[in-house]
């Protein structure tokens, strides 16, 4: 089954909440922040989706099936490199996160990826006043619908931001499941981890990593 890549729409949004929750139905953190079965979990994806679609430095991508029906297997939120004094995107608020799952859970987790994202891609020594981050391309979420995991959907889309950060000579930036390291860091992608980190007690791992930017032959 072949697939191609095309920018996402807001028409695509109710497919992409599908995908999401097919990808992280495992995920011991997804599975006590959102409960699949929630109206709040998915209003709480589609409205941050929507959002992402609607930012000028979002690159919203969508690998999707040539043949008719077509359909989304899957997608990835790519941030374009910003200006230096401009912050770095932040988490949703507390109150903004499903009532019915454990916010506790939210709140250390998640909060802590956003504090590692200004910890490595923050400002190098001698930045200008006022820098906030360096430029780069951060990868926000790479979801596979489990239907259509290893036919080479995810690699594609991470490509897409591989090559546009090796064009403007900057670093990639993500954080990732363990059972995402090996590809991850595999030569054909490049990332290296910086640090991995525990969560819930030990119980969850959670690795931090970064691709240099690479130079043509």
């Amino acid at each position: 089954m072949s697939l191609i890549m095309r920018p996402a729409t807001e028409a695509d949004i109710d497919r992409l909440v599908d995908v999401y929750f097919s990808a992280f139905k495992e995920n011991p953190i997804n599975i006590r922040v959102f409960p699949e079965s929630s109206p709040q979990s998915r209003a709480f994806w589609k409205k941050n989706l929507e959002g992402d679609l609607k930012e000028d430095y979002v690159r919203f991508q969508v690998m999707e099936t040539v043949d008719e029906p077509k359909t989304i297997a899957a997608f990835a939120v790519w941030n374009a490199p910003q200006k230096a004094t401009n912050p770095m995107p932040p988490m949703p608020p507390l109150s903004a996160w499903p009532s019915d799952g454990e916010v506790d859970v939210a709140a250390e987790f998640f909060y802590d990826i956003e504090r590692q994202h200004k910890r490595f891609m923050g400002p190098l020594e001698g930045a200008p006043e006022g820098s906030q981050q360096r430029p780069h391309w951060y990868l926000e979420l790479i979801a596979t619908h489990r239907d259509f995991q290893g036919r080479g959907a995810a690699g594609a889309l991470l490509r897409y931001g591989e090559q546009q950060a090796d064009a403007a000579g900057v670093p990639c930036y993500l954080d990732a499941t363990p059972d995402g390291r090996p590809v991850y860091t595999s030569k054909g992608h490049g990332f290296r981890e910086v640090e991995s980190r525990l969560y819930q007690g030990g119980a969850y791992e959670h690795v931090f990593m970064i691709r240099d930017p690479r130079t043509s032959a």
